[in-house]
């Protein structure tokens, strides 16, 4: 009985705990609203209380972030051989139950001379 007991501890132990969603996730996408990997995307709050945070995408293109609803921020999202894109003032509402996560989708161009093929 005693193993029994044991091992179920342990199994509780070892199973992995419910992740919590991201209260945003970021696009990063091209003119041809097609996935940037490897973008660096930057939330700044406008208030001085929190700190701005950063990462990259994924192969998704999407970078996720676990921040503070009923704020204002800023987003940056930047990538070699493109422009940056910047997102002035944009509010956040509290995460609920029903949608834990905002999406938001930055479309970025590219900032050399584009070429036409005929």
């Amino acid at each position: 009985m005693w193993i029994g007991i044991l091992l179920f501890l342990l199994w509780q132990q070892a199973s992995p705990t419910v992740a919590e969603p991201p209260s945003l996730v970021v696009q990063v996408v091209d003119p041809n609203w097609l996935p940037l990997p490897g973008a660096q995307v930057m939330i700044k709050p406008l208030s001085d209380k929190a700190e701005s945070k950063a990462a990259r995408t994924n192969n998704d293109g999407n970078a996720k972030f676990w921040i503070q609803g009923d704020a204002d921020y800023s987003i940056e999202a930047k990538l070699q051989q493109f422009k940056i894109k910047r997102l002035k003032h944009v509010h956040f509402t509290r995460p609920t139950a029903t949608f834990p996560t905002a999406y938001i989708q930055v479309r970025l161009e590219p900032s050399g001379p584009s070429i036409t093929v005929n």
